[in-house]
């Protein structure tokens, strides 16, 4: 592993220059390693991120130099890593407990009836509050800590919550996820929604929905936290087709529409698990080559739109691989569950 350190100095005064970089470390998601000397592990934007901080810090009459090393040994390198994990357990702790406030004043909120419209707008504005900590913590756990799966969970919970509290299941609409499982049929003529900047899991499971739900559905996508209400939302907090336990949503979907008898979207299912949430569960060896070729598919494609349009590509041709690699194996995977199988991308 190679290792960023921000090496600076700052005068006391004016205080805000010393507010400032904190406040900047604390965003990059850098630790303190020694005095004055902070941490990150190396990556092209991170060192991009360092060397604009140190300018800052010239310019405000401190001194700063930017290092680019590797540990002398591997004990060195677990306890750099260690101290990242450490910093992370401590933000998700503090998300977690102010979760658990919110949790606390929506138990007391039960009765709708009690429930004003400014009481509703304010547990409204926390939920979004909490979901956008969270993503920060996110970007900024490089090494993926354990804790992360319970407070997402916690937040998707309270975001359940505030739906029932705040409308009934509208006449129509699908039925919700707790009453079992669910028919292709009911899901047709829908309008999906999604959040914006696809990677692999939203690709995966807008891919599953035209393929093996709906070939005509409509797939949008909206910013973090303005979700429009009225299409079915995927892949986002509190969203029922979304993360759940140990599940991605790929993986919640297979298990809703009962397609676990079709190998290659087992397989399929297994690479996606691993390269979203990097646990390792099912030690893929094609998930680190995916991953990389998803990165090339959605770097340089800035609009969604085309991104879905290559995903889609992407994923029917690997599913139609992974079939006759079962098929010539003497293994039996289904087709299309809605419509014949092919190799074209449902428009």
């Amino acid at each position: 592993m190679r290792w960023l350190f921000l090496v600076h100095q700052i005068p006391p005064q004016p205080s805000q220059a010393r507010v400032k970089t904190w406040r900047a470390l604390k965003k990059m998601g850098a630790v303190l390693h020694r005095n004055s000397v902070y941490v990150l592990p190396y990556s092209k934007d991170q060192h991009e991120d360092f060397e604009w901080l140190s300018q800052q810090i010239r310019d405000s009459g401190g001194e700063a130099s930017v290092f680019l090393s590797e540990a002398l040994s591997e004990q060195e390198n677990h306890e750099l890593v260690r101290q990242f994990q450490t910093a992370r357990v401590a933000d998700y702790a503090d998300l977690l407990r102010q979760s658990g406030i919110l949790g606390q004043k929506l138990d007391a909120s039960r009765d709708r009836a009690h429930l004003s419209p400014q009481r509703m707008k304010k547990m409204l504005s926390g939920w979004d509050d909490l979901k956008s900590s969270l993503e920060r913590i996110r970007r900024v756990d490089f090494f993926h800590s354990n804790r992360a799966r319970v407070v997402e969970e916690q937040v998707a919970r309270l975001g359940r919550q505030l739906q029932a509290l705040r409308s009934p299941t509208p006449e129509g609409s699908p039925p919700p996820l707790s009453s079992g499982r669910c028919s292709p049929k009911q899901f047709h003529g829908k309008t999906w929604v999604t959040r914006r900047d696809l990677h692999i899991d939203r690709l995966a499971s807008a891919w599953l929905i035209r393929r093996f739900i709906d070939p005509k559905a409509k797939i949008k996508f909206a910013p973090e936290g303005r979700i429009p209400r009225g299409p079915i939302p995927f892949d986002c907090f509190g969203a029922e087709f979304s993360h759940h336990g140990e599940d991605c949503t790929f993986e919640t979907f297979i298990k809703r529409f009962q397609l676990h008898s079709d190998s290659a979207l087992a397989d399929i299912a297994e690479i996606v698990h691993d390269v979203d949430l990097k646990d390792e569960k099912f030690g893929r060896a094609e998930a680190t080559g995916f991953d990389l070729v998803i990165q090339s598919l959605c770097s340089p494609v800035i609009d969604d739109s085309k991104r879905l349009e290559e995903g889609l590509r992407l994923f029917n041709q690997l599913y139609e691989y992974l079939k006759q690699k079962h098929k010539s194996k003497g293994g039996h995977v289904p087709g299309r569950v809605n419509h014949p199988s092919s190799g074209r991308v449902p428009k």
